[in-house]
């Protein structure tokens, strides 16, 4: 260890104990390794920068808390010496892929054991955590690393803390397990997005992979792929050869056609003014055809073989609404 402490420029100090089985691990992998790397980087009268992964535990009276704060003030005092830059990031939760459930996060403990259709116990639900995704810590590391103006310094907050409530992130993770068969994703927010990719990388290998409805007709299939409330749907048509799909209009509703195999020909016609428009769509040279509110559109396979089309729409199918008029 002392070979690679001589050689780095930029030292990232995350090792130490948590949740030791016992208490004495506190000070011997906290404490005792802190001082060790304090005592030798003096003597080696080397300029370092040094960067402390601490808690925002250190104002508590738990051990670890306290632990940290010892560690925190070993590393401040090596910090009077001017060849020395320590920078203490006192961290929240962090969460993220490869976590470790069961053990000191909520987050993975929740992924894991609700993909599993295991009970959460939920102490104080109304207790807000503070979350920081695990890329964001390691692109705040990286900026350290390259920076060129650095300073002593103690950093308590970052720009993508999420606060949340237990109760509002068992809710979410819930919602995540319900809905993934049901085609919906939710991207409403970039923590959201992250601790969807959390729960994901939490999934039992059985679910890996789900299976979809196809609606099967003399036409060809329709199937639905994904559903986003705030950004619509993605749906996937077959269509056998010399067959029509379509013959309808939107007032609103907008759909985007994009020709996967085979050849196809899309006509609209303004309800209107009537007047008409056709387009050929092939797989060879890809291109999107956008639906226009008020014009009539219909899609042929006129190709030899299958034609498969991705559809996207900017709103989720409503049977109750659908926003679709035959003519």
């Amino acid at each position: 260890m002392n070979s690679a402490l001589l050689a780095a420029d930029i030292i990232f100090h995350f090792a130490g104990a948590n949740k030791p089985k016992k208490k004495k691990f506190f000070k011997k992998d906290n404490i005792d390794f802190t001082k060790y790397i304090c005592d030798f980087l003096n003597k080696t009268k080397k300029s370092k920068i040094i960067v402390y992964s601490s808690t925002i535990q250190v104002k508590n009276k738990n051990e670890y808390g306290k632990s940290k704060k010892i560690s925190e003030k070993y590393l401040l005092q090596l910090s009077k010496n001017k060849l020395f830059k320590v920078i203490i990031l006192r961290l929240p939760n962090i969460f993220g892929k490869w976590s470790k459930p069961n053990y000191n996060s909520v987050v993975s403990t929740f992924c894991n054991n609700v993909s599993r259709n295991k009970k959460i116990n939920i102490v104080n639900p109304e207790k807000k955590i503070k979350l920081l995704y695990i890329d964001d810590l390691i692109d705040f590391l990286i900026k350290i690393k390259n920076s060129k103006n650095l300073k002593n310094q103690i950093i308590n907050n970052f720009k993508s803390i999420n606060n949340v409530t237990i109760k509002k992130l068992s809710e979410l993770i819930f919602k995540f397990e319900k809905n993934r068969s049901k085609l919906f994703i939710d991207q409403s927010s970039k923590f959201v997005k992250n601790l969807y990719s959390t729960y994901i990388s939490f999934l039992p290998k059985k679910k890996f992979s789900y299976k979809l409805k196809s609606n099967i007709d003399h036409r060809g299939s329709f199937m639905e792929i994904l559903k986003m409330k705030n950004n619509g749907q993605i749906s996937v048509l077959s269509s056998r050869k010399n067959k029509v799909r379509g013959n309808h209009f939107h007032h609103s509703k907008i759909e985007k056609f994009l020709v996967l195999k085979g050849y196809a020909l899309f006509k609209m016609q303004n309800i209107l003014s009537k007047e008409k428009i056709s387009i050929k769509l092939n797989s060879i040279t890809p291109k999107i055809v956008e639906t226009i509110p008020g014009w009539k559109h219909s899609i042929k396979n006129i190709g030899k073989s299958e034609l498969i089309v991705l559809i996207w729409s900017n709103e989720i199918f409503d049977a109750n609404n659908p926003d679709t008029f035959q003519l």
